[in-house]
């Protein structure tokens, strides 16, 4: 049963509709409703009908919430932005600089293609920084022509970088927006073509909408206005990669007939915690003002307590939830451990550990960082964009082909010369007037090994276990593992990985071009952690929650992050998103909060400036709805409840 906010969110259609949705005030469901009310009245058909959100693991679910509901479900677009990028490229990319089946390169590998275009010698931070700024250019939607830069050696290695990627047929995934946004700007025929398309469309997460994102929306809506965003300015935590909240504003200028409908009624907390956390927000400018609550009774006070050390702090939460859950109160999957920097998991995982309490870490490796998956994606990148150097460079000599260094320098350098990629080079020069007769043979075996496996008629999944097959490359990789737990671990990389292509190809019929784009924009963390303890960064707590929240290290100087404050242009600007960060680890517990702070944090190297004291967040929460760690009751409770929970363990053990 929707309340009259989500209803009315639901069945507004007549003009532009901007959603404000409190934390756990039921924004997904909204979205779901939305569409099917959409489907319901026939507003437009399904394939015409398209949602965005930023995540794999949020589209996932909102498709397979409209599947349990809705027959045609699948006809439905359901997408990241950048998954709507892509498809609107390969639609269209015959429109663009680009040829079919282009190649998408993550972060590290244009990381590599700016160390080509830089001058030799620069320090790695620097090239990291020179990236840094072609995204957030990207990402604010301006081409290197409308650069503005007080640093004219950035604006030429865009512009170089931007020809460079065309000519290896390769995009990075910021491209996947900004060149849909200018494609749709620069060719009328193709922007009439995707208005026609978009009869409606529903953007999820609004407010983490960069510059790029909301011109694009723009682009796609046009004059049918035929638009639904939902967001909450609240939870804006992303500004350090382009996001602005300030589009939560430009609507209302855009769109003269926007409505605005607010969900305030909370599903997940009780109402000292989110009065609290409101009243930490309140702290923030506002264009709109909201006020969440909830009836599911006011709930215990939050515990704020204060420690000597960070191994003591660590040691009294580990012990709580070892006692909780010796008792049978809770299991290890009610409690979410919540910091602001990777670095402050550390200690709390050891006293985990010590307590043999099983935890998770969210935002960890991802799949595709292992070196065994980049090697397989190299290939099928290869496989399916022959203009693909720098997948070539990774392949050429793995495994070993005797393939050396100088051997790929010449290759590089005459395929220059020749305006030819790597492979196209080895494919259609003599070899033998350029290589010694040892040399030649060896790129010619893994020209035609490439081309043979370019031309099979295989599906695409048997291929890939054929081309693994082939090159041998599961003995490749325990012969170049020393230990035995590593190489069963890589082994069973390889074979999730065939396992999962294989999953994908049999629900649809997949050609080796979608299903390597498929692949690549994976990049979610799935972690599997439902029997365990949550411990994650803010930033990836949020649309998350837990029974039991534990905020840690909750200190000036981590929250708000001394280096967020210093390095920004406007520090009012960093100050609120900081808070902004405590309001959404705040908004995460169910039923209980407990926020821990350490009196002065050790100076070590880990951290760049020293750490002081309680966060001037804390000082934000009303007194009424605390249980204050320096009055004598808590102190006499916080002693005597550690104290008998030490006993209670040390008894059963």
């Amino acid at each position: 049963m929707l309340n009259q906010a989500q209803a009315a969110a639901v069945r507004h259609l007549s003009s532009p509709l901007l959603v404000l949705s409190g934390a756990g005030c039921g924004k997904t469901r909204v979205i779901v409703e939305k569409m099917l009310h959409i489907m319901a009245t026939g507003f437009c058909p399904p394939e015409q009908l398209y949602a965005i959100t930023f995540t794999n693991k949020a589209a996932k679910e909102m498709q397979q919430r409209l599947a349990q509901r809705y027959q045609h479900a699948d006809l439905i677009h359901v997408s990241t932005f950048h998954a709507l990028g892509l498809r609107l490229l390969k639609t269209e990319v015959k429109h663009t600089a680009l040829h079919a089946g282009f190649s998408i390169l993550d972060p590290s590998e244009c990381i590599q293609v700016l160390q080509e275009l830089v001058p030799k010698g620069l320090k790695k931070q620097v090239l990291y920084d020179i990236q840094w700024q072609i995204s957030d250019w990207k990402n604010a939607g301006i081409k290197p022509t409308d650069v503005s830069s007080r640093n004219p050696l950035n604006q030429d290695i865009y512009r170089r970088y931007l020809s460079y990627m065309s000519s290896i047929n390769a995009v990075d995934f910021d491209d996947l927006i900004a060149m849909s946004l200018w494609l749709l700007q620069g060719n009328e025929v193709v922007r009439q073509r995707w208005q026609n398309k978009v009869a409606y469309l529903l953007i999820d997460e609004y407010q983490d909408t960069n510059a790029c994102q909301y011109q694009l929306i723009k682009q796609l809506t046009a004059d049918n206005q035929a638009l639904t965003c939902v967001g909450d300015d609240d939870q804006s935590i992303y500004g350090w990669r382009g996001a602005r909240p300030e589009n939560l504003q430009l609507l209302a200028a855009d769109f003269a007939t926007l409505k605005v409908v607010k969900l305030e009624q909370n599903y997940r907390s009780t109402s000292h915690i989110l009065k609290a956390a409101d009243a930490v927000v309140q702290h923030n400018p506002h264009p709109y003002m909201k006020t969440i609550w909830s009836n599911l009774g006011e709930g215990d006070l939050i515990d704020i307590n204060c420690f000597d050390s960070v191994e003591e702090e660590a040691e009294h939460i580990a012990t709580a939830i070892h006692y909780s859950i010796k008792q049978g109160h809770h299991q290890a999957a009610d409690y979410g451990i919540l910091y602001r920097s990777n670095r402050q998991a550390r200690t709390i995982e050891q006293a985990l550990r010590h307590h043999h309490i099983p935890y998770h870490i969210s935002g960890g490796r991802s799949f595709f960082d292992y070196i065994e998956i980049k090697d397989i994606m190299a290939y099928l990148r290869l496989l399916t964009n022959p203009h693909d150097n720098t997948a070539f460079l990774r392949i050429i000599n793995t495994p070993r082909r005797g393939i050396g260094m100088q051997t790929v320098k010449q290759i590089a350098q005459l395929a220059n010369q020749s305006n030819r990629s790597f492979f196209q080079f080895i494919a259609q020069a003599k070899l033998s007037n350029h290589f010694e007769a040892r040399t030649a043979d060896k790129l010619q075996a893994f020209h035609h090994m490439i081309n043979d496996f370019m031309h099979s008629q295989l599906p695409a999944n048997q291929l890939i276990h054929r081309l693994i097959s082939h090159i041998d490359y599961h003995n490749w990789v325990q012969h170049n593992t020393a230990n035995q737990v590593a190489k069963s671990n890589k082994r069973k990389l390889i074979t999730d990985f065939l396992r999962w292509v294989d999953a994908i190809c049999q629900n649809n019929s997949t050609d080796l071009t979608d299903l390597v784009s498929q692949l690549t924009l994976q990049t979610d963390h799935n972690d599997d952690g439902s029997n365990g303890v949550a411990l994650m960064t803010l930033h990836a707590a949020k649309g998350l929650e837990f029974k039991r929240v534990f905020m840690i290290g909750v200190e000036e100087g981590l929250l708000p992050h001394a280096n967020s404050l210093e390095e920004a242009e406007d520090k009012n600007q960093a100050l609120a998103e900081e808070r902004r960060l405590m309001y959404v680890g705040m908004t995460r517990a169910q039923h209980k909060l407990t926020i821990s702070y350490v009196n002065k944090r050790k100076r070590r190297q880990d951290y760049d400036r020293p750490i002081y004291g309680p966060s001037r967040f804390i000082e934000e929460i009303p007194e009424q709805f605390v249980m204050a760690p320096n009055s004598p009751a808590q102190k006499t409770k916080n002693k005597q409840h550690f104290a008998a929970l030490k006993a209670q363990l040390n008894h059963n053990n």
